[in-house]
């Protein structure tokens, strides 16, 4: 009689259930890895993103646009760096917009893609760079990435010499002491016309026969360089970028995805220059000049013809040509200075939309300088994908169309600016009353009444009429009067005196000293040479007093023409012992 089989020992039973448990999760990693990869493709799927209602414009213009409706190229393509998508960051960023848009928080501001150049520039989009050489069309504007973008050694070069070559002539005209001032004022950042106002004010005006021209150029070329350096740091979508604006004219198209946004262009090209010079040349873009004739104004009646004593008037209608206007060298901002009235300069209420803590502001400087400037773009361009609107406001370019039966309105850019007709405007008053711009007396104390914050009207309160300006308000006593009382009447008549007695001497000074500078013939190079410097510089301040009328800080005037008369005795020194030098 055979015995039963022996029972199973413990290891064998344990053995069996490792091996079954072992099984399902091999089916369960296999499932799990089909079930990621199948979500992973649906999620990197357009109509997937188009899902989310916060995102149907953003779809709707993408299949508008050439990406999606033409080279079907998907949301992931663009918007993860290559190599980007598969990484844990980017399934955990995922994952925090999912839970965003499931708990009601994605979608209370707009959303904030990025794109990387590296996803612009792969083997499968624009790596072959095909899109740097060719021309393409916005507006009458022809544009060519290669001039921003493939910048030649020979042209920065040629840029760069240009700069020293200036600077030289400069240092040489102005001397070592206003040179290192004049280049501190042309890297400063701000308004164009205000810059070389200033520049003109320290290089002392026209007694040292340094055109205005000079000056500009040298600011520009100063800006150009920083210019230059930050379109290494340009993103794509600092250009192109979705808008908002409609495509069509009904309305009623998608958005643009991916357009040019010429807002950027402006930007670079207008912020801190002044119309028609530097980056902001019109010729500069415009290559292309109008082809049709413009109608100035049609033919006149007979009897208009002969009133204006002009019968050919009344045949035809007069007609102009862009190019005959160019060739004339009629200045564009003789018909087109309201095209960009603008400027676009950065405030602190502009960056405490992002940063709202004071230590951010540490740095803060006014004005710029523009190595301040470099520094912010490095920061906030390519490390912190900032476009330009997200600091700068808005420029635009374009006409004033005019509409029949209302003011010019193309006039009022050029009604508002004083200094579209009178250049360095009240340059030497402002430097008196504020106790600047000597170079003798490079700083005092300003005018007495800046403790009251009395600014031009405190003093100039009468109308009177100008033949050339017309009505214009004119300083009297009566503004003393109306603060002060009748005490300072002998004051103010004192002051007058005063000054007219040392502006007089100082003047007789100066004339002195430069008349025996033309009667010395035989004097060496050396002693000329700063002889003329002296008397120079105090031609520059005693026409600082003279335009800006001492009565505006009446200690400073005192000071500044007590050093012109000074300089003017010392130069007088200095001839008469070289002349009497055997």
């Amino acid at each position: 009689m055979s015995s039963a089989p022996a029972p199973p020992t413990r290891p064998s039973f344990v053995k069996r259930w490792w091996r079954r448990l072992g099984v399902v999760l091999l089916v369960l990693i296999v499932v799990g890895a089909a079930l990621l990869g199948g979500a992973e493709y649906h999620t990197s799927q357009p109509n997937f993103c188009g899902s989310c209602h916060i995102m149907e414009p953003y779809y709707a213009s993408w299949k508008e646009d050439i990406h999606g409706g033409k080279l079907d190229v998907a949301c992931v393509d663009c918007h993860y760096a290559p190599g980007e998508r598969t990484t844990i960051n980017a399934k955990l960023r995922g994952l925090s917009q999912v839970a965003s848009y499931f708990s009601g928080r994605y979608g209370a501001t707009r959303p904030r893609a990025h794109v990387s150049n590296d996803s612009c520039m792969t083997a499968k989009c624009h790596g072959d760079q095909r899109f740097m050489n060719k021309p393409i069309d916005l507006g009458t504007v022809r544009f060519v990435h290669a001039t921003h973008l493939q910048l030649d050694d020979a042209s920065q070069e040629s840029i760069q010499k240009e700069l020293d070559d200036l600077s030289k002539s400069l240092r040489t005209a102005v001397g070592e002491e206003r040179f290192e001032k004049l280049q501190a004022a042309a890297i400063e950042s701000g308004p164009h016309e205000a810059r070389v106002d200033k520049l003109a004010s320290l290089a002392g005006g026209a007694e040292l026969e340094v055109e205005r021209s000079a000056l500009e150029k040298f600011s520009q070329l100063n800006h150009r360089r920083v210019r230059t350096a930050q379109l290494a740091d340009i993103q794509c979508t600092n250009c192109h970028s979705y808008s908002s604006e409609r495509n069509a004219r009904d309305g009623e198209s998608p958005a643009h995805h991916f357009s040019v946004n010429t807002t950027a262009c402006y930007t670079c090209h207008f912020n801190n220059e002044g119309f028609n010079t530097g980056t902001n040349t019109c010729l500069m873009c415009h290559k292309q000049l109008p082809a049709g004739e413009i109608i100035v104004h049609k033919e006149l009646s007979a009897a208009e013809g002969q009133k204006l004593q002009s019968p050919e008037l009344t045949a035809k209608t007069v007609k102009m040509n862009h190019q005959a206007i160019l060739e004339r060298k009629v200045n564009c901002a003789s018909c087109h200075a309201d095209v960009a009235i603008e400027d676009s300069q950065v405030t602190q209420r502009d960056c405490q939309r992002c940063h709202d803590q004071p230590r951010y502001l540490d740095e803060w400087k006014e004005p710029f300088t523009l190595d301040l400037v470099a520094h912010y773009h490095k920061v906030h361009v390519p490390q912190q994908r900032a476009k330009c609107l997200d600091c700068h406001s808005v420029i635009h370019h374009q006409l004033i169309r005019e509409q029949p039966g209302e003011p010019a309105g193309f006039l009022s850019s050029v009604m508002s600016n004083c200094t579209h007709c009178h250049p360095n405007h009240h340059r030497q008053q402002l430097d008196l009353l504020s106790g600047v711009g000597s170079a003798s007396v490079p700083h005092s104390a300003p005018n007495l009444m800046f403790g009251s914050r009395t600014n031009c009207f405190g003093c100039h309160t009468q109308i009177t009429s100008d033949d050339h300006a017309g009505d214009v308000l004119k300083a009297t006593l009566n503004g003393c009067i109306a603060c002060h009382g009748d005490r300072h009447t002998e004051t103010f008549e004192k002051w007058k005196m005063g000054l007219e007695l040392v502006q007089t001497d100082a003047e007789q000074a100066l004339a002195g000293a430069q008349k025996a500078l033309q009667e010395s013939q035989s004097v060496p190079a050396e002693t000329r040479q700063k002889v003329t410097e002296l008397l120079s510089a105090a031609q520059a301040d005693f026409q600082l007093v003279k335009r800006g009328k001492g009565l505006h800080n009446v200690t400073y005037a005192m000071e500044v023409l007590d050093s012109v008369t000074e300089r003017a005795q010392q130069a007088t020194a200095l001839l008469s012992q070289a002349n009497s030098s055997p």
